[in-house]
C-alpha cells in the first residue's frame, strides 16, 4: 500500500511574486541583486514541517507569507476543543478534521502560488523517507511522547543527501528551546537513550523530560509538572508561548536559507539554545548536563 499524499499546486506569477515580498528585500543585501538572489533561496527551498499544531502550523503560513513556495506537511492528528487555547487552524468548526490538512488549506489560500504535500498520516517509519526525499531543510515539531516515529524522521534525515539541517524548538512554561540537528551532531537515539519500541512508562517519560527540557523551570513545582508529563503524560503549553517559538524558528530558518551575514552559530545536539521570556534572559550551551 503506497503513502497517502495530498498535493496543492499553485499558479506562479513571477511579477505578483516580488510585490507581495518587497519588504523583505531592504534587509537582504546592498544590491537589488544580493536581496533576490537570497529571497531566490526561500522561494525555491522545499522545507518540510513535521507537527502542524501550535508551533508547526504558525510555521507553515508564516513561511508561505515570507515567500516560501514549496512545504510538505506532515501530522495525523485531528483538532480537538483544547487546541483552540494555542493552534492555529483550530475552532469549533474544525474540531476533529486533520490538522495538516486544514493547515496547507490555509496557506495554500493565502496565495495560490505554493505548492504543498500533506502526510495526513504523518511520519512513521512506512512514511519517513518518502517524506524526507526532496527536502531541503525540516522542522521536527512531532508531539512530544513520539520516539519510533521521531527516530524514524531522523534516520530518513541521517539518509538523505540533500536535507542540510533539522530543528526541534520545543516550548516549555515560557522557555523556547532551539535543539539543531546535523549529520554531524548527536543522533536523536543517543539523545533520548530509549528503545523505539519500549513503552512510555514513568522512567521513560521522565527521561524524555530531561532531554527535551534540560532546564525545567522553578515554577511550578516538580510534583505538579511529574503529574502533567508523567502520570497523565500531557504536555502542558502557555498559549502565549507558541507565537514566541514560531518567531524564533521561522526568524532563524530563513537566516539558514538565505545565508545571512552575522548571525550566531548555534550548537548542535547535545547542545541547544533557550530564550525564556519570563527572566528575560538568552543563551547558547554547548552542551547539556547529562552529556557531560
Amino acid at each position: 500500500m503506497g503513502v497517502k499524499v495530498i498535493q496543492y499546486r499553485g499558479d506562479y506569477d513571477d511579477k505578483l511574486y516580488w510585490e507581495r515580498v518587497d519588504r523583505n528585500l531592504g534587509w537582504l543585501g546592498d544590491s537589488a541583486e544580493e536581496q533576490r538572489r537570497r529571497q531566490e533561496r526561500l522561494r525555491d527551498s522545499v522545507i518540510g514541517i513535521v507537527g502542524t499544531g501550535g508551533i508547526g502550523g504558525a510555521v507553515a503560513t508564516r513561511l508561505v507569507r515570507m515567500g516560501a513556495r514549496h512545504l510538505k506537511l506532515a501530522d495525523p492528528d485531528e483538532f480537538d476543543i483544547t487546541n483552540i487555547q494555542r493552534q492555529l487552524g483550530a475552532s469549533l468548526e474544525n474540531v476533529g478534521r486533520n490538522k495538516a490538512e486544514v493547515v496547507a488549506e490555509m496557506a495554500y489560500e493565502l496565495t495560490k502560488d505554493v505548492n504543498i504535500d500533506v502526510y495526513p498520516e504523518g511520519i512513521t517509519p512506512d512514511t519517513a523517507e518518502h517524506f524526507m526525499a526532496d527536502c531541503d531543510f525540516v522542522m521536527d515539531q512531532m508531539e512530544f511522547y513520539q520516539v519510533k516515529n521521531r527516530y524514524a524522521l531522523h534516520r530518513a534525515f541521517r539518509a538523505s543527501d540533500r536535507c542540510q539541517f533539522m530543528f526541534k524548538i520545543p516550548t516549555v512554561g515560557h522557555k523556547v528551546f532551539v535543539f539543531t540537528y546535523t549529520k554531524e551532531s548527536m543522533p536523536i537515539e543517543e539523545v533520548y537513550d530509549l528503545p523505539e519500541d519500549g513503552p512510555i512508562d514513568d522512567a521513560a517519560a521522565r527521561r524524555l523530560m530531561e532531554r527535551i527540557i534540560p532546564e525545567m523551570p522553578e515554577y511550578p513545582g516538580t510534583k505538579m509538572l511529574d503529574e502533567w508529563f508523567v502520570d497523565m503524560q500531557r504536555m502542558p503549553i502557555f498559549g502565549a508561548c507558541p507565537p514566541l517559538a514560531e518567531g524564533i524558528l521561522v526568524e532563524r530558518l530563513a537566516q539558514e536559507i538565505m545565508d545571512l551575514p552575522g548571525r550566531a552559530a548555534l550548537p548542535v545536539q547535545p547542545g541547544y539554545a533557550v530564550f525564556d521570556s519570563l527572566t528575560w534572559e538568552s543563551k547558547l550551551v554547548e552542551r547539556a548536563w547529562w552529556a557531560k
